[in-house]
């Protein structure tokens, strides 16, 4: 009876053993399959937010363009389909979201490649120029571009300003520098320099001012007319900096 007892003792405490590890390992799993799932949730929740955030964006985008930046966060918020305490709590302010708008649409959209495609010396100006200008019109000769940029101005035209500024630096200052430098003057550009420049540059913007603004027909071949005006420029550009060298 004693062997009995003790084989049943023995037999009862091996088969005891594993179902404690295995009631142990079971919890282990639960609590890692709850963090896991804890994990998907928030990144659920982040992706959530980040598509709200983009769609609240994209929509103050289009009626901006529409309506102007004088329209109230109660309209904005009816167009978009959310409530207006909801702009606020992706945004605190209008004035933010109307910050977030202009990066989105002005700032977003310069590409650093452009800079560097025109600073390419292994090309000629004329075929830098033509290749930026291609670029640059493809993204800026857009509804909510021209019309954002135009209604900006009407609202605040510090933003204008600072983008003109931003062209200056990058793109118009150096490219008259080194036309200056190839006819032997002095690399600083004049005025007058910087104003023939300008009305160049921003005659690929008022084509976008007749589509967007005017509601009136462009040319169909944008690269044909920059092609043309780039020539057209540059020869007539070159004849004043030969005047000016030959007044030295």
């Amino acid at each position: 009876m004693a062997k009995r007892t003790t084989k049943t003792d023995s037999v009862n405490t091996g088969s005891q053993e594993p179902v404690a590890a295995s009631s142990s390992s079971g919890l282990d799993n639960n609590k890692a399959s709850a963090r896991a799932s804890e994990a998907q949730a928030g990144r659920a929740q982040h992706m959530v937010a980040s598509a709200r955030e983009a769609h609240i964006i994209r929509s103050a985008i289009e009626y901006f363009a529409l309506h102007g930046f004088a329209v109230s966060t109660r309209e904005l918020a009816k167009h978009i389909g959310v409530t207006q305490p909801l702009i606020y709590h992706y945004f605190g302010s209008k004035e933010k979201l109307v910050d977030r708008v202009y990066q989105e649409v002005f700032f977003s959209r310069w590409n650093p490649q452009w800079e560097a495609c025109l600073a390419d010396l292994s090309l000629s100006i004329e075929e830098r120029l033509i290749q930026y200008l291609e670029d640059y019109t493809r993204a800026i000769l857009s509804n909510d571009w021209v019309r954002l940029f135009i209604f900006a101005a009407l609202n605040d035209p510090e933003l204008n300003q600072r983008y003109i500024g931003f062209l200056h630096e990058k793109i118009f200052s150096p490219l008259l520098r080194e036309l200056r430098s190839e006819h032997n003057l002095d690399p600083q550009p004049t005025e007058i320099d910087i104003e023939l420049f300008w009305g160049f540059h921003s005659s690929f913007f008022y084509m976008g001012i007749r589509r967007w603004i005017y509601r009136m027909e462009v040319p169909e071949d944008v690269a044909a007319v920059i092609k043309a005006r780039v020539k057209h420029f540059l020869y007539g550009y070159s004849a004043i900096l030969e005047c000016e060298q030959q007044a030295e």
